[in-house]
């Protein structure tokens, strides 16, 4: 009979959420000891049968007062496809976290179907008013070695090969340095498009988590000695994930982005990864809209948007209505889009 057991293997984590149908980076190993770096605790639960992973959720917990605590699982949980196990394996997750104090346990994994919304509903999980991840994604297919380049916009094409001739280079390096300039360009990025970023010290030390797993690299297009973009990329089982992005204000005659994001193709492919992750877009991209520009820009590598179920809670604690009420007021204002 299947069982909760608590893992402190970093390999045998990796190697089931990274390969689970329903995987997400967000559920990685150094993920949760980033965040843990951060003010959250985090606890990763196999739901095994005989010592054989069927199901996992990497749970993060942050103190409320009175002794009670807030549990998210971002992205999670993992369960690649075995929706049938979720009722044993949230009974007994619940019962744990139960026992620290949990009130609430946020859940917004990467799930698309009506089948597995009513897994979740069935276990009491309400939808939460306020998301705290993107919604949708941009997925794109990079299978196929030079395939990959013939389905891209034939725009975008035109754009690689003019950055190629124009002389740009892409640089990929897990050296903290990179990730040094990489931040001088979010913060310009940051101030130009408004939006929140962390401090230096939190993209270092991703780096350096994610560096450990031989899972990220930043890449840095430059044109002859000028820093023009870069990036900061995951690679995470059969893919490639776009987490950060910054562009120097006045490269837009180079167009840089494209290139740079081609050259991270081409090393995914390397790494057999098959799926290139541009990370979040907007639910109903329309000009104007917040998030609309770089929905225009991803939307130009062919893939095709992926919309997901959205955050759900599960009463951890059925009777306390007020805590997870709190829970769901949980500050965000001013915060980065994902913790």
């Amino acid at each position: 009979m299947p069982e909760l057991r608590t893992c402190d293997d970093a390999s045998a984590w990796d190697a089931f959420v990274s390969q689970a149908s329903d995987a997400s980076v967000l559920q990685a190993w150094a993920w949760g000891s980033l965040k843990s770096r951060y003010g959250w605790g985090v606890q990763r639960y196999f739901w095994s049968d005989q010592g054989t992973p069927l199901a996992a959720a990497a749970v993060l917990r942050r103190r409320l007062p009175g002794g009670l605590a807030l549990n998210y699982a971002p992205r999670g949980p993992i369960l690649d496809g075995r929706l049938d196990q979720w009722p044993a394996f949230w009974q007994a997750l619940r019962e744990r976290l139960a026992q620290d104090g949990g009130t609430v346990l946020k859940v917004d994994p990467e799930w698309t179907t009506d089948a597995q919304r009513a897994v979740l509903a069935e276990s009491g999980a309400k939808l939460s008013r306020h998301p705290i991840q993107h919604q949708a994604t941009w997925l794109v297919d990079i299978s196929g070695g030079d395939e990959a380049m013939m389905r891209l916009k034939e725009s975008t094409r035109r754009n690689i090969r003019a950055g190629i001739k124009q002389g740009i280079t892409v640089e990929a390096s897990e050296a903290s340095a990179a990730m040094d300039s990489f931040y001088e360009l979010l913060q310009e990025t940051a101030a130009r498009e408004q939006f929140t970023i962390r401090s230096r010290a939190y993209y270092q030390d991703l780096l350096a988590l994610f560096r450990e797993r031989g899972q990220a690299a930043v890449y840095l297009a430059r044109h002859e000695d000028r820093l023009l973009a870069g990036a900061v990329m995951l690679f995470f089982g059969s893919k490639l994930v776009y987490l950060y992005g910054g562009t120097r204000g006045n490269a837009k005659d180079f167009k840089p982005g494209y290139l740079l994001h081609w050259r991270a193709i081409e090393d995914a492919q390397r790494r057999a990864c098959t799926t290139y992750d541009m990370w979040g877009v907007p639910l109903d991209p329309q000009p104007g809209q917040r998030g609309y520009g770089y929905y225009v820009f991803k939307s130009r590598f062919n893939g095709r948007m992926v919309r997901f179920i959205g955050l759900y809670d599960l009463p951890v604690n059925r009777a306390a209505t007020l805590t997870i009420r709190l829970a769901e007021r949980f500050a965000r204002a001013g915060q980065p889009e994902f913790v």
